[in-house]
């Protein structure tokens, strides 16, 4: 549930060289509340304690090199401190971008458009949606028109350099590559894009040949508003439909949001492979001051398996 920072901070002249450095961070302390099938889990604790490490250069007749670097503690992912997101960026005079590095891959239906802005450290991943995963990846985007982007990714099954072939004898991981298109006029934004898998077993219903996704949102000045859709089909011929809905509406130091996310399977051989999970999540966020606000959400989904989980959750973040 971290939530990544960026900042500008202070400047240092190195060897005639221009560089920015900074360092900045997130602790977060808060009660929990799960309830799956009939069986109640709650209690305070630390939700997050996070470093981020960021250094940027100008490189004359290049353009500018980042990288950033995250550290922490979370409960909910481990009790001692693991490795965030890890990358390393160059923006061209062109305005082409390039990234490398390791990712903790953001929901592309609950933390993007679609969500319509109702992401408060939390979303429908992992519940009745995909769950996120880390990965390498590389991707090169850059600008077609005053609206309009291309990016085109590589992303690893592992982590770890060689880690992530997916064609070595055995291996049932796949790897991928996604083309994306972003469009953005106004209060209007859209996405869509397509991905083909690597290492795809013939008539396999858990094998991925290829997913398509788009979104669309639009910011009515008085709320957000969001919707989103991917389609995963496998080798075998069954599919993964999973869609979203989201709003947020600002009232003052305050927002408020909602999302409905629906995920539908079909076509497999078995009819209890077939099915239609939903889930619910009503969340909202208190600004304090820049640094110090409080976020809170409710959800309830279907976890599969005739288990319906509900669950809340509030935590209270201070960042440097």
């Amino acid at each position: 549930m971290k939530k990544t920072l960026v900042a500008l901070a202070a400047v240092a002249v190195t060897g005639g060289a221009f560089a920015q450095s900074v360092l900045t961070g997130d602790i977060a302390y808060g009660f929990s509340s799960v309830n799956a099938n009939n069986v109640t889990t709650s209690g305070f604790g630390l939700d997050a304690a996070d470093i981020y490490f960021a250094a940027s250069e100008e490189i004359e007749g290049l353009g500018k090199l980042s990288v950033a670097l995250a550290y922490g503690s979370e409960t909910g992912r481990s009790t001692s401190v693991y490795a965030g997101d890890q990358t390393m960026t160059l923006v061209t005079t062109s305005g082409m971008k390039v990234v490398v590095g390791s990712v903790y891959g953001a929901s592309y239906l609950g933390a993007g458009i679609a969500s319509g802005g109702s992401r408060f450290d939390d979303d429908l991943s992992g519940k009745n949606l995909s769950a996120r995963t880390t990965n390498d990846n590389l991707s090169v985007s850059m600008p077609l028109t005053d609206t309009l982007s291309l990016s085109v990714a590589h992303t690893e099954a592992g982590v770890a350099i060689g880690g992530g072939s997916a064609l070595a004898v055995g291996a049932t991981t796949q790897r991928y590559n996604t083309a994306s298109l972003t469009f953005k006029a106004g209060q209007l934004s859209a996405d869509g894009g397509y991905r083909s898998y690597d290492n795809q077993i013939a008539l396999s219903t858990a094998s991925v040949n290829t997913l398509s996704r788009a979104s669309v949102g639009y910011d009515l000045g008085v709320a957000k508003i969001g919707a989103g859709m991917q389609t995963a089909t496998y080798m075998y011929g069954n599919t993964s439909t999973q869609s979203l809905l989201g709003f947020s509406v600002p009232l003052g130091a305050a927002k408020v949001g909602a999302q409905y996310g629906q995920n539908v399977t079909s076509g497999n051989a078995t009819s209890t492979s077939n099915y239609t999970r939903t889930g619910l999540q009503l969340g909202g966020q208190y600004d304090f001051s820049k640094r110090t606000y409080l976020v809170a959400h409710w959800n309830s989904y279907d976890a599969g398996n005739s288990i319906n989980t509900t669950g809340y959750y509030f935590a209270l973040y201070n960042t440097f």
